[in-house]
């Protein structure tokens, strides 16, 4: 073998060499980069899952709120004409206790105006009567 011959050689093993290591690391890179996009791909399937599942929060949390809301106003209604309807009720007993105070202050003046007439005709009977006297 000549001095070249061992050269060449070397020179053809180290580029063999390297011609490996490239494809080597030509494969990882191709490899990590496949897994990294496997991982944003996770990443956004993951995002879509929580976006989706904050969704189903938000709208059963907005049908609750509107049932809730919509309890209270039957509540609220049903409050409102009860006491309507015992505010009539109220209008009703004072219009009554009105009506019969009215009727107890024109019994009181008849019967006033009665004794008041009576009190006169015995004060003419008594002044007729010391008149004779």
């Amino acid at each position: 073998m000549a001095p070249g011959d061992n050269n060449e050689a070397g020179n053809a093993q180290i580029m063999h060499s390297i011609g490996q290591l490239t494809g080597s690391v030509e494969a990882m890179h191709t490899g990590l980069t496949a897994r990294i996009e496997d991982i944003r791909k996770d990443i956004d399937r993951l995002d879509k899952a929580s976006n989706a599942r904050m969704d189903r929060i938000e709208d059963n949390l907005t049908k609750q709120i509107a049932d809730r809301g919509e309890v209270m106003n039957k509540r609220i209604d049903g409050l409102d004409k009860n006491v309507g309807e015992k505010l009539g009720n109220l209008g009703t007993r004072v219009t009554a206790l009105e009506n019969e105070d009215k009727k107890m202050i024109e019994k009181v003046a008849r019967i006033s105006g009665i004794g008041g007439g009576v009190g006169g005709a015995l004060a003419a009977a008594a002044v007729e009567l010391i008149k004779r006297f």
